[in-house]
């Protein structure tokens, strides 16, 4: 600065040509030029950008995510150290992690993103742990579905588990406590809880909790004590309420594609086992090292596993059928009346008669809650970022004739983003676009206007409609002209020879 005004010292007050300033300066003439005759001296904003040449290949991709994000409940949402782990371990990406998170703290600035959500931090003694149910996402046989995970932290250590379960009733509850304390080689000696309705019946004016029968024998079998929150106190909580973002962040992200709670389960495990070969915020040490000492104050499992069941009584209609909690089974074999008693699991039910012999098992019916994807949402940040289109979290859940139709050709990758999202603009669902795929064939895929038109005919299909016919004569209605006629009119080809044309004489 002292430098520029120098320059527009001598231009203003020396009596100095440009060339003499540059020399006298030592600058080139074009400097010196530009600062004496410069008259606006307000301060500029810098719109160079930081070059990231180890990142640039992959930002587009980065983008894709967070503009994906966006469409995504908070808690559903990446980190930036989630970033970084999956363009390492999918896309090859070899620079640190600390480029990573200063593009992504640009990136979601300027997306106006909010900060994610801070909890107090609790101290708490080795072997107690925290319980609470959260919410997750999958691509359950081919559909996008929610369901509930029951995870359990142990402060100390920051070692984290969880258990899929198809709802948060009662024996879901205890089944995926259960199967934490046999995940974990033993209990621990407190937990502390939110108010579950699975497990708190109702909370006196003194704040003493009366529990469901079931949860207390638990309690007896395992021999753990259990703490409750203070309602609306979930900080009382807060290492649980962290590891439940973290996992659903880092285990459910992208979302797993699966079919069964026991593959899911066994997957989710793995992952927070692999979890624990990372540093402790705090401490330093390896959380693994400290989950070792940890599970060293863990009251041994009994020697039975309880099992949590629950049993019903409900008599046979005049169907011969069951009803149990608003679900009807079919006992064909049983007598109209008669009484069954109903053995109720967290995945099963168990129909017994009155010498408890056993009837017939069922699967519980659940029916998780589907969540539509967003596929216009989605197709305006490809068209917006087709580079990193491919490498979206849901782009591999496209249906298959649309994923065909995209990867078919890879010039026109872009078009046909566009050409999709315009269809999904124009209220076409993403199932009806792939039937219409499906059916077109590769040739008339190449036509966009063979798709329009096939998209009209498949939605209105089966709607015939009737043209009024007031003009033609009575005589010519329904009338079919016989074409054969015409056929002698056609030239004929005699051997090579030239045409010869042997209809009437005009």
């Amino acid at each position: 600065m002292p430098q520029q005004q120098y320059i527009k010292f001598l231009y203003e007050q020396g009596d100095l040509s440009i060339s003499q300033i540059g020399a006298r300066v030592d600058v080139d003439w074009r400097t010196a030029a530009k600062y004496a005759k410069k008259d606006d001296w307000n301060p500029e904003e810098s719109s160079r950008k930081r070059r990231r040449p180890i990142l640039e290949p992959f930002m587009e991709t980065i983008d894709v995510w967070l503009l994906e994000d966006r469409l995504l409940p908070r808690k559903d949402r990446r980190t930036a150290k989630t970033i970084w782990n999956m363009l390492k371990r999918d896309h090859g990406f070899n620079g640190s992690e600390r480029t990573v998170r200063s593009y992504v703290a640009t990136r979601k600035q300027e997306l106006q993103q909010e900060e994610q959500e801070k909890y107090v931090e609790l101290e708490h003694p080795i072997g107690e742990a925290q319980i609470d149910f959260g919410t997750v996402r999958t691509i359950w046989d081919g559909e996008y579905k929610e369901f509930r995970s029951l995870t359990i932290a142990f402060p100390y250590s920051n070692a984290g588990f969880g258990v899929p379960v198809p709802g948060e009733n009662l024996l879901c509850f205890l089944y995926a406590l259960r199967l934490l304390f046999e995940m974990i080689g033993g209990v621990p000696l407190k937990m502390r809880f939110d108010n579950l309705a699975a497990a708190v019946v109702s909370i006196g004016k003194d704040g003493q909790r009366i529990l469901t029968e079931l949860f207390n024998r638990f309690m007896l079998h395992y021999r753990f004590e259990a703490q409750f929150c203070n309602k609306r106190k979930g900080n009382e909580k807060g290492g649980v309420e962290n590891k439940v973002g973290y996992s659903r962040r880092n285990w459910y992200i992208p979302y797993p594609k699966t079919d069964d709670f026991a593959g899911l389960t066994a997957e989710i495990y793995s992952q927070a086992m692999a979890d624990l070969e990372r540093p402790h915020y705090k401490k330093g040490t390896l959380l693994s090292e400290l989950w070792a000492e940890e599970q060293k104050a863990l009251l041994p499992l009994p020697k039975e596993p309880f099992e949590p069941v629950e049993f019903k009584t409900v008599k046979v209609n005049k169907y011969g059928r069951v009803k149990v909690d608003n679900e009807n089974y079919e006992l064909p074999t049983a007598r109209i009346g008669e009484t069954i008693l109903a053995k109720l699991w967290w995945d099963k039910v168990d129909l017994l008669d009155y010498n408890q012999k056993h009837l017939a098992t069922f699967p519980r019916s659940y029916t998780l809650k589907a969540k539509p994807i967003d596929w216009k949402g989605h197709f305006a940040i490809f068209v917006r970022k087709p580079k990193g289109a491919q490498n979206s979290t849901l782009y591999r859940f496209l249906p298959q004739a649309v994923k065909s139709y995209l990867e078919e050709n890879s010039e026109k990758f872009k078009e046909r983003l566009s050409f999709i999202k315009t269809l999904l603009e124009e209220n076409y669902e993403m199932d009806f676009i792939d039937e219409a795929f499906a059916r077109a064939g590769a040739s008339r895929l190449k036509d966009q206007a063979a798709i329009w038109h096939l998209l009209y005919q498949l939605k209105n299909q089966g709607i015939s409609k009737e043209l009024a016919d007031d003009y033609s004569p009575p005589s010519l209605k329904g009338y079919r002209p016989q074409v054969e006629e015409y056929d002698q009119l056609v030239p004929v080809n005699r051997g090579g020879e030239d045409f010869e044309y042997t209809g009437p004489k005009m």
